[in-house]
């Protein structure tokens, strides 16, 4: 179970009190929703006394009511709107509401907003505002136990629905309907799609982000599916490549470049490590594969709340792995009008090494 208190009383503890804060305005879903375990309100105010109060409009106000279970949760109305049905409001639009619940207070922190959304509260409260949303990241960034509990059993859901889309391949079978069968597993779980999946076969394959088609399978073809699933409020995310038939020469030496690429950036996972090492490794694996220059991405990116967020394993980030991390680690080779593979995987980043959270099959052929 997710300790959401414990989550405000980390930002309380790294963020308010060493930083003299009054309030903390957190803004944006995932940060909000990791604060009150709910997306419903449109902004936290977060005291330094650690207590929370939730603004939500009144389309949101009831579900932000019945998520935050027991939050203060305060409704935005203009004047003239009927509020008889809300139990505490603040008249004005969201930024006046937002403004007069921080009023009083000589240093006010956002986290989360965007520069027009910051200018418009500066304005509105006719205070300086200071932003930590960087230092909120690095505390999202270290996953406890309840969060990692979450994570797991999303990646447990992925893998079932993996398992279906495998056994939904068959000569004719198009990419939409292999995608349907996937959400359909995961949505009849009671869980989310982490996003819309990933199926491309053949040539598509080529394509890292390409999406669902009436294309139909042949024989022979490469098979991409990435996926993930969203299990109360965390999200899981995996890639597998085979072949359907019998695989060319060919084939089978990208796939075996890309398995010693993940392997290799696997084995070098470890609390910190530099995020551009990892993927500097991956990369070097393929350049020896003769294939680096048709990896066109970053090797992988942190999973928790949102499906991509701190850090990004990259060759120009300057994050260090810390112990809490989880991280992907996908890396791909593409080539235009023929194919590609990508084999992804999460990671948990410990203090000796990295566990893998997704373990499903890397076989090349079914």
């Amino acid at each position: 179970m997710i300790d959401f208190k414990q989550h405000v009383s980390k930002v309380v503890e790294r963020i308010l009190v060493p930083n003299d804060l009054n309030y903390l305005v957190v803004m944006s879903a995932s940060n909000i929703f990791y604060l009150s375990g709910s997306d419903a309100p449109s902004a936290l105010v977060v005291s330094k006394e650690g207590e929370v109060s939730a603004l939500a409009s009144r389309l949101e106000y009831f579900r932000a009511v019945s998520e935050t279970s027991g939050l203060r949760v305060v409704a935005f109305a203009r004047e003239g709107e009927d509020v008889s049905e809300y139990e505490e409001v603040v008249r004005g639009d969201f930024y006046e509401a937002l403004s007069r619940m921080v009023s009083g207070s000589e240093r006010i922190g956002v986290v989360g907003a965007s520069c027009e959304a910051k200018e418009k509260l500066a304005e509105k409260t006719g205070k300086q505002l200071y932003d930590y949303s960087k230092e909120f990241s690095l505390i999202r960034r270290v996953k406890d136990p309840g969060e990692l509990e979450a994570i797991n059993r999303a990646a447990r859901l992925a893998e079932l629905a993996m398992r279906k889309a495998l056994d939904t391949l068959e000569p004719g079978v198009t990419e939409s309907e292999v995608a349907s069968e996937i959400l359909k597993v995961i949505v009849s779980s009671g869980a989310y799609p982490s996003f819309p999946p990933i199926v491309a076969f053949g040539e598509h394959a080529a394509h890292p982000h390409a999406k669902p088609s009436l294309r139909r399978l042949i024989k022979g073809d490469f098979v991409k599916i990435d996926l993930g699933a969203k299990v109360d409020g965390y999200c899981s995310d995996m890639t597998r490549t085979l072949v359907f038939g019998e695989p060319s020469e060919k084939q089978r030496r990208i796939f075996e470049a890309v398995v010693k690429a993940q392997e290799s950036a696997l084995a070098s996972i470890k609390a910190g490590v530099q995020a551009r090492e990892v993927h500097a490794i991956a990369l070097r694996a393929l350049k020896e594969a003769g294939l680096s220059q048709y990896f066109n991405h970053g090797l992988g990116h942190g999973v928790g709340v949102d499906i991509h967020e701190e850090p990004y394993l990259n060759l120009q980030s300057e994050a260090v792995l810390l112990e809490g991390d989880v991280v992907t680690v996908e890396p791909g080779v593409y080539l235009p009008g023929y194919g590609g593979v990508r084999i992804e995987d999460m990671v948990y980043v410990e203090r000796g090494g990295g566990r893998l959270l997704t373990f499903f099959s890397k076989d090349m052929v079914v």
